[in-house]
C-alpha cells in the first residue's frame, strides 16, 4: 500500500488524433455543441492514450494579436469564453479525462503581447472581463486550475494568496487542485520576489 499512482497529463489543444480547428476557430463558430463534440472526440482518443489530465480549456481573454498563443484562446468576448469553456469541459469529461483551466489570471494581456510578460489591469476590468471566463470553468466542474507565469499587478500569479486562496477558493469555490505552469515557481526568482527556489517553493505553497 501507499503507492502514488502515476498521472498523466498532457497539452490536448484541438484535437489528439484527429485534428479538429484551433480553439479560436472553433469559437467563430459559435457553435458550443460543436465544440463539446470535438473536445469529447479528443478526451476519448487521450484516453485510449492513457492521458488522464488535459490542460484545457485555455480561458484567458486575448486582445493583443501579438501574442503568441491567441489561437488557444476562444477569443475576447467574455459569454463566448465562457460558453465555449464550459463545452470544452463537458465533452472532456464525458469520455472521462480531467481538464485543467489556465492561465490564472489574465495571461492573455501580457504586456505587448511578449510572453512572461507582466499584466496590469484595473480591478474592475479584472473582475468585469478577465475573471468571468475562469468562473464559468469552476462551476461547470473544472479539475484543476493552472496559474500563470505572468505577475498580475506586479505579484507573480503562482504566489498570489490573495489571488488563489481569496479569489479562486473563496469567491469562486473551486475546490479542485491549483497547479503552477511549468517552471513558474522558479521563474519567481526572476520576477525579483524570491531570492532562490527554496523561498520560492515556500512562497507557492503558502499561497496555496
Amino acid at each position: 500500500g501507499g503507492k502514488i499512482p502515476l498521472i498523466a497529463m498532457h497539452d490536448v489543444i484541438h484535437g489528439c488524433d484527429t485534428i479538429f480547428p484551433i480553439p479560436l476557430g472553433l469559437a467563430c463558430s459559435f457553435d458550443d455543441e460543436l465544440m463539446r463534440e470535438s473536445s469529447y472526440i479528443a478526451g476519448k482518443e487521450s484516453a485510449n492514450r492513457n492521458i488522464h489530465v488535459t490542460f484545457a480549456p485555455m480561458v484567458d481573454l486575448v486582445q493583443d494579436a501579438r501574442w503568441g498563443r491567441v489561437m488557444e484562446s476562444c477569443g475576447e468576448d467574455v459569454l463566448i469564453n465562457s460558453i465555449m469553456s464550459k463545452a470544452t469541459i463537458d465533452g472532456f469529461h464525458k469520455a472521462g479525462v480531467l481538464c485543467c483551466a489556465k492561465h490564472f489570471a489574465g495571461y492573455g494581456y501580457v504586456e505587448s503581447g511578449r510572453e512572461y510578460n507582466h499584466v496590469r489591469l484595473n480591478d474592475r476590468f479584472l473582475k468585469e472581463r478577465v475573471l468571468p471566463p475562469y468562473k464559468a470553468t469552476v462551476d461547470a466542474g473544472v479539475d484543476m486550475m493552472m496559474t500563470s507565469y505572468s505577475s498580475v499587478n506586479d505579484v507573480p500569479s503562482t504566489i498570489d494568496e490573495e489571488l488563489i486562496k481569496g479569489t479562486l477558493r473563496d469567491e469562486m469555490g473551486f475546490e479542485g487542485v491549483v497547479i503552477s505552469d511549468s517552471n513558474a515557481i522558479w521563474e519567481t526568482v526572476g520576477h525579483g520576489v524570491a531570492k532562490d527556489g527554496k523561498e520560492a517553493a515556500l512562497l507557492a505553497f503558502k499561497a496555496g
